[in-house]
């Protein structure tokens, strides 16, 4: 059985049986072990009278108990044949649990459903995931379910920072990988940024920036792409990347999109990236998200 095992976060029971679906795909494909994490937590803290902490402990082990019977029969349907552990958790931040609680050494990937409705593309757990996870995070979308799917990188080649090609090759290393396990097609995306103003105002042509526009990359870049033969993979379009990959997604029927994050200090922290998660907001997808490690 491969050391490294998964990771599923569950935080709502009705939204829960994608990311098993996905979990048991993977680790059959993979031999992999399945670790699952179910999140409860209720505040207390806006109560007139403080509660003992017997009292507290009686709400908590009401609260799993309860979240443990109604996890328990799906997880056990779900996930028949795999190799698999359930445990329940009390705590009100699950992204700060991932990041101080677990060896994430010891796991390839976090597997949650990524929960679409009519208002949202994400809930605030997903998005506090996609900015402080430190590995890779697979958001599977609930609102659908395919064995099969094609996969988009979304990669960023314009820059010559290190730290920027080597999440790059992390981004095509993972999606050819995984296209080879689920016998998918992989496809590359790239965006020529255009400014709309410019644009509009007649300064700049689409046409034109795409002219030679492999050929004007850093040679690092061009490198990683002709290294993995992706020539004819790596689709180079101009325009704003929150609309590029998108449409790109649509066109080749990919059900996944990898996208890398990056790595600030500070406030900026706080973000993916503004462009990624522009990007983000416009897709109904499954989404593998890559931290800069």
């Amino acid at each position: 059985m491969d050391r490294k095992k998964l990771l599923v976060l569950i935080d709502s029971v009705e939204f829960a049986k994608t990311s098993l679906q996905h979990a048991k795909q993977k680790a059959l494909q993979g031999d992999k072990h399945i670790d699952i994490v179910a999140f409860s937590f209720e505040e207390t803290g806006n109560i007139l009278f403080s509660l003992s902490p017997e009292q507290l402990l009686a709400l908590q082990d009401k609260c799993l108990s309860s979240l443990r019977a109604q996890l328990e029969p799906l997880i056990a349907a779900e996930l028949a044949g795999c190799s698999y552990t359930f445990q329940t958790a009390w705590h009100e931040a699950p992204e700060q649990w991932l990041n101080e609680d677990i060896d994430t050494d010891d796991y390839e990937m976090v597997i949650k459903t990524r929960h679409i409705d009519s208002d949202s593309q994400f809930s605030e757990l997903d998005w506090q995931l996609i900015r402080f996870t430190p590995i890779a995070l697979y958001l599977a979308a609930d609102n659908k379910w395919r064995k099969h799917t094609n996969i988009l990188a979304a990669l960023d080649l314009a820059s010559e920072k290190p730290a920027k090609h080597k999440l790059n090759q992390s981004i095509v290393k993972y999606g050819l990988a995984y296209a080879e396990r689920t016998g998918c097609e992989f496809y590359a995306g790239y965006t020529v940024y255009i400014s709309p103003i410019l644009r509009d105002l007649g300064l700049v042509f689409s046409e034109e920036q795409l002219v030679n526009a492999f050929e004007k990359l850093p040679k690092s870049q061009q490198n990683l792409i002709t290294d993995n033969n992706l020539r004819d993979k790596l689709h180079i379009k101009a325009g704003l990347p929150e609309q590029v990959i998108p449409s790109l997604a649509a066109k080749f029927n990919a059900d996944l999109v990898i996208i890398g994050s990056v790595g600030n200090v500070g406030i900026k922290a706080k973000l993916i990236g503004n462009t990624a998660e522009k990007i983000m907001r416009l897709l109904k997808t499954d989404l593998l998200i890559l931290p800069p490690n």
